[in-house]
C-alpha cells in the first residue's frame, strides 16, 4: 500500500483532469460502486477511486474480477462527457487503447492488443479488463464510470486463471525483459495519462481514430473466432463499436457477446 501514496501519485500525474481528484483506499468492495456514489455526490470529471484490494470487483457480464492486495491496480474514473447511449461502445474500445498504450510505455518489449470488447491481452493472455458503466437521464447519458483492472506485478493466479491471465511483470519476465517489480504509483500515473488522451481524442474526433488504431492492434484480427453462436473470421470493428465478422453466410455485425478464438 505504501507505493500508492496519494501525494506521490499526484506528483507524477501529467493529466489535465484524471486523478487530480483522488481517493486512495486500502480496500473496498468495488471501485466502480465507489466512483458512482462519488459522481452522484457531485464529484468532478476525472475523479479517481483506486484501491489496493477489492472484495467484490467485477468485470463484464457480472463476472468476478480477482483483486488481491499488493500487486495490481483497481481503479475507476468519473467521466462527465455527454454521450448518446449508442456511443458508449466505442468509448470502451478507446479506453482499451489507452490501457494498451500504458502497458507498452511500462514495458516497451511487450506488444499489448485490445481484445474486443473490453479486455487487453499480452500474447493470448488477459492483463487488463475495462468496465464502462453509464446511467441515462432521458435521451442523454449522466456521469459515466470507467473501471479498469490492470495486472501489474502479480506472478500467480488461481488454477482456473493460470493459463489465461498475466501481468506486465509476469509477461516481461517471460521475455527476460524486466526483473524488478513496477512501481504502482508510476504505473497509475502512466495509465491515467494514456486513458485520458484516448478519451479526449474520442470525444473530439469521434470513433474514426479509434477504429483506425484498432486495425493494427485488435487481438484475433484475421483469425477464425466464435462470438456467442456465430462463427467467422474477425475482420475488424465498425464505428459503432460493433465487431465485424465474415461468416459462411456473409458479413455479420455483433454488438455484444463473448469472443473466443477457434
Amino acid at each position: 500500500m505504501q507505493d500508492l501514496d496519494p501525494e506521490r501519485i499526484r506528483s507524477l500525474l501529467t493529466t489535465r483532469a484524471y486523478g487530480r481528484s483522488l481517493d486512495v483506499r486500502e480496500s473496498t468492495a468495488s471501485t466502480n460502486d465507489d466512483a458512482r456514489e462519488a459522481a452522484r455526490a457531485g464529484a468532478a470529471r476525472g475523479h479517481v477511486v483506486v484501491a489496493d484490494a477489492q472484495s467484490r470487483g467485477r468485470g463484464a457480464h457480472g463476472r468476478v474480477w480477482s483483486s488481491p492486495s499488493g500487486t495490481d491496480l483497481y481503479l475507476s474514473i468519473v467521466e462527465r462527457v455527454t454521450l448518446s447511449p449508442e456511443r458508449v461502445a466505442p468509448l470502451t474500445l478507446a479506453v482499451g487503447l489507452g490501457v494498451a498504450d500504458a502497458v507498452r510505455a511500462l514495458a516497451p518489449a511487450l506488444e499489448p492488443r485490445v481484445k474486443w470488447p473490453n479486455d487487453v491481452w499480452i500474447g493470448r493472455r488477459k492483463t487488463a479488463g475495462v468496465l464502462v458503466e453509464a446511467s441515462s437521464i432521458g435521451a442523454r447519458m449522466d456521469a459515466i464510470v470507467i473501471g479498469v483492472g490492470l495486472g501489474v506485478n502479480r506472478l500467480a493466479w488461481h488454477e482456473e486463471l493460470a493459463s489465461s491471465a498475466t501481468s506486465v511483470l509476469h509477461a516481461s519476465r517471460e521475455l527476460d525483459a524486466v526483473c524488478a517489480e513496477l512501481d504502482r504509483a508510476s504505473a497509475l500515473a502512466t495509465l491515467l495519462g494514456a486513458i485520458e488522451a484516448w478519451v479526449d481524442r474520442f470525444v473530439a474526433e469521434g470513433p474514426a481514430p479509434v477504429v483506425r488504431a484498432l486495425e493494427e492492434r485488435l487481438a484475433l484480427r484475421g483469425e477464425r473466432v466464435r462470438c456467442d453462436d456465430v462463427e467467422g473470421v474477425l475482420v475488424g470493428v465498425e464505428s459503432s463499436g460493433a465487431l465485424r465478422l465474415e461468416t459462411s453466410s456473409g458479413p455479420r455485425s455483433m454488438i455484444s457477446g463473448t469472443l473466443r478464438p477457434l
